[in-house]
């Protein structure tokens, strides 16, 4: 899309061509409505209060007794119903505040802008830097734009003080930073004239980019910490050998220690492997003379054995030529 670019004066200066993304599409008018009323609700501060009859002061006691006047029984002078009682269902503090996706308010923004491009409805200025900050100069400016009396958003990059000193008298001229977009104020007036800068502004927030970025991610170079963790190019010419050269002794130097410290490890597994074979042979020994200590005690037994049943021999013996005297003696 071509707009024209106008100096105060109203001449024509030269064509630019426009984002298509971001002036160009089919307007979302839901989008456009949800967004309006985000805003307008994000705007009240719902400090509103009213009194209930917990809140109003006094009521306390009973104002009559329950039976026997006649009248109807009331519990307390601060009810609804009363004067100077009670409010019921009334407003309270509370948060109007409603949220939206990022990509549908950035929807409502290039919407509105288009619905305006389409119109006709953009006029883009050169810059104001050479205005007067006098009414006067403001309204001629306007005429020469084809403004009239017809109320218009200014946005510029950046504060102008003369520009601000110029549409202070105007109530149909608003001016505004750029970079806050406000859908409400933009379909509120009839134009938004826009310096060359404010474009710029909106490009970096709104283009196809994306994000509040200085450059697009296609001119992104990377950082430094990427630049010195990337391997060195080894297709060069041969002046990069003395820093390869000195690469090299710079790991064989780092290599070193841990050299060092792997054959003391070494030396380390070696000299437990020794103590464990020590201590291997140690307790075969020691099983051996425990089996010998073992075959010993068997014999011993044995014979303690063999003393034993000889000993039990010669008491049967002995008993048997007991009874046989015995035997004898009777008889005669």
């Amino acid at each position: 899309m071509e707009a024209t670019v106008y100096n105060i004066a109203g001449d024509a200066v030269e064509k630019i061509e426009l984002d298509d993304a971001i002036y160009g599409i089919t307007p979302n008018t839901a989008v456009m409505h949800q967004a309006v009323l985000r805003q307008q609700a994000n705007a009240r501060q719902g400090t509103h209060e009213t009194k209930t009859r917990a809140d109003v002061r006094g009521g306390g006691r009973k104002p009559w007794r329950q039976k026997g006047t006649g009248r109807a029984r009331q519990g307390s002078t601060r009810s609804p119903q009363w004067r100077h009682g009670g409010v019921v269902f009334g407003p309270h503090q509370r948060s109007y505040e409603q949220d939206m996706p990022r990509k549908m308010r950035r929807l409502a923004i290039r919407s509105v802008l288009s619905s305006k491009a389409a119109d006709g409805r953009i006029i883009v200025v050169d810059s104001f830097e050479e205005l007067e900050p006098r009414t006067k100069a403001m309204i001629e400016v306007m005429n020469k734009l084809n403004i009239g009396d017809s109320t218009a958003l200014i946005m510029t990059a950046e504060p102008l003080v003369n520009l601000d000193l110029a549409s202070a008298n105007l109530p149909g001229i608003k001016t505004m930073n750029a970079a806050l977009l406000s859908v409400v104020d933009m379909l509120k007036h009839s134009y938004i004239v826009m310096p060359r800068a404010a474009l710029e502004v909106i490009d970096s927030i709104l283009g196809n980019h994306g994000g509040r970025r200085s450059l697009t991610l296609k001119d992104f170079n990377g950082t430094k910490s990427i630049e010195v963790i990337a391997a060195p190019d080894r297709s060069k010419a041969s002046g990069t050998a003395p820093a390869a050269e000195a690469d090299v002794e710079d790991v064989e130097a780092e290599a070193a220690p841990v050299a060092e410290a792997e054959d003391i490890e070494a030396e380390d597994t070696d000299a437990e492997d020794i103590e464990t074979e020590d201590m291997e042979t140690e307790a075969e020994d020691v099983d051996e003379a425990g089996v010998a200590d073992e075959g010993d005690v068997e014999d011993v037994a044995e014979v303690e054995d063999e003393d034993g049943v000889e000993e039990e021999d010669e008491v049967v013996e002995a008993d048997e030529d007991v009874v046989e005297d015995t035997t004898k003696g009777g008889k005669r």
